[in-house]
């Protein structure tokens, strides 16, 4: 009995040790990552940062500090992944919600980079495919906004979020009403050419 007890204690304390050992490596790495970031080299801070998640997938702060960094360097989407999971792991680290705002903002801000447009950008053209896919992320980015204002009652930025959310209610509404009157303009041709035959 005595000696399945002194085996318990020993199997506790070597993994009570390495638990010890593998945050404090986390943290470390975590630090360092923090640095690199600060002195603009935020691809050696996602390496180090990834190596963190090797050891402990579980600390949403190695998470939140990777997504910090993928969008530093504009991998929105990769950003988008790693706030998430930072939510997931803390749903009140409201500061992930603004930064996945932020992200998807971005991401549908390059929806209209991509665009036909000409040289002129008063004369900016977009497909119809481009309008409705802004519009519907352009909602969710003001519905995240939205719920980080009502999470973070006191926030710094909070005008300069609402007049961000006027931005994009104002190109949706725009697009709205450029995607109904091509809607119109198609029915219109298509009763044209019906009464043809």
């Amino acid at each position: 009995m005595k000696k399945i007890l002194l085996l318990l204690t020993l199997l506790f304390v070597s993994v009570m040790t390495t638990a010890c050992i593998n945050n404090l490596a986390v943290q470390e790495l975590n630090n360092k990552a923090v640095k690199y970031m600060d002195n603009g080299d935020s691809e050696t801070a996602i390496c180090r940062l990834k190596s963190s998640l090797d050891l402990d997938d579980e600390i949403y702060q190695t998470h939140y500090n990777l997504a910090i960094a993928y969008n530093n360097i504009e991998k929105y989407e990769e950003a988008v992944i790693e706030l998430n999971k930072v939510l997931e792991l803390k749903p009140d680290f409201y500061d992930a919600l603004y930064s996945l705002a932020v992200a998807k903002d971005a991401i549908a801000m390059k929806i209209l980079d991509n665009t036909n447009a000409s040289d002129s950008s008063e004369n900016l053209t977009y497909t119809a495919e481009q309008m409705s896919d802004f519009n519907n992320k352009a909602s969710e980015v003001i519905d995240l906004y939205n719920q980080y204002l009502v999470k973070k009652v006191n926030a710094e930025e909070t005008d300069k979020i609402n007049e961000r959310i006027q931005e994009l209610n104002s190109q949706i509404k725009e697009f709205t009403m450029k995607l109904e009157s091509e809607v119109t303009v198609d029915n219109s041709v298509k009763e044209d050419s019906s009464i043809e035959e």
